[in-house]
């Protein structure tokens, strides 16, 4: 029953724009609340939601918690209840929000409220990547690029973003790297060079359309530069999630990977780090446990 459930909330109060301040009064609004026990906390500091999930777990308070804010707020909230029998949920507050896309969760807040008390849940995969958990979509070359870039920005939001890429995009150049799937060598030269665990990087730009989160695999996403006059084909497959019709796109689909190769900068779930080659990643399969809003394609 609804009126079981103990959840905590873990709100980033700069996302969106400030807006995660008006979470609790939104909250106190729907009836659909009236009967359930909840608590609300404010993260004050990088690292602070993952440290209150920590000590939610030790206490045994919760059946679920809420990471309230943008991917690098579900990133920590989510990385950190890996392994726990806590149901985790996501209300959405970012630019680009690709893992709670996924999963059919709603980019409205109320909706999105009201969904996180949906009694469907499922353990769903998450990859790890050296000593790093990614729940969408991760990755080296022109992404981590893009990523590092906007990480140094004042604003923040869509635009911020768009104004990265296209700063980056003709004067970065394409990387060669050496992929080890699942014992399998190759070589390969290409512009990104992506790590999925979910469909999309955020705002329905689709990186790996065949991926899912409960299949125990991930998907390695290698795309060439795109030709000039190719651009608009391009963009017009990355968000209608056929990008697998080009030439120059490649998945692959595996349980582990190393990766090798001119590598320092890189993106976790669209947050910058600096980590050196190699990269070990692998599936940890079925390791986290969602609330799911509703029957998707994405999650079968």
């Amino acid at each position: 029953m609804i009126d079981s459930h103990r959840i905590l909330f873990i709100i980033n109060p700069v996302s969106g724009l400030g807006l995660g301040k008006e979470v609790p009064e939104r909250i106190k609004k729907l009836s659909e609340y009236e009967q359930v026990m909840y608590d609300v906390a404010f993260t004050e500091y990088s690292g602070h939601a993952r440290k209150m999930v920590e000590d939610a777990r030790i206490t045994g308070k919760y059946t679920h918690i809420v990471a309230v804010g943008g991917d690098g707020t579900v990133n920590e909230v989510g990385g950190a209840l890996c392994g726990s029998d806590i149901a985790f949920s996501v209300v959405s507050l970012g630019s680009g929000n690709g893992f709670a896309r996924h999963l059919g969760y709603s980019i409205f807040m109320s909706k999105a409220l009201k969904q996180v008390l949906t009694e469907q849940y499922v353990n769903i995969d998450v990859l790890q990547i050296n000593d790093k958990y990614s729940l969408n979509v991760s990755g080296v070359g022109f992404d981590a690029e893009v990523a590092h870039e906007f990480n140094n920005q004042k604003l923040r939001g869509i635009f911020s973003y768009i104004y990265a890429a296209l700063k980056l995009w003709f004067r970065y150049p394409e990387k060669k790297y050496k992929i080890i799937s699942d014992g399998k060598a190759m070589k390969v030269s290409c512009f990104i060079l992506s790590f999925a665990n979910t469909s999309q990087y955020g705002n329905n730009a689709y990186i790996a359309p065949h991926a899912s989160v409960r299949d125990g695999m991930m998907d390695i996403c290698i795309l060439k530069r795109p030709a000039f006059f190719e651009i608009i084909w391009f963009l017009l497959f990355f968000v209608s999630a056929k990008l697998y019709k080009v030439s120059y796109f490649k998945e692959i689909q595996c349980k582990e990977a190393i990766i090798e190769g001119n590598i320092n900068r890189i993106h976790i779930d669209g947050d910058a780090y600096i980590m050196n080659s190699p990269l070990h990643l692998k599936v940890l399969q079925g390791a986290l446990k969602v609330v799911v809003p509703k029957k998707e394609r994405c999650i079968i």
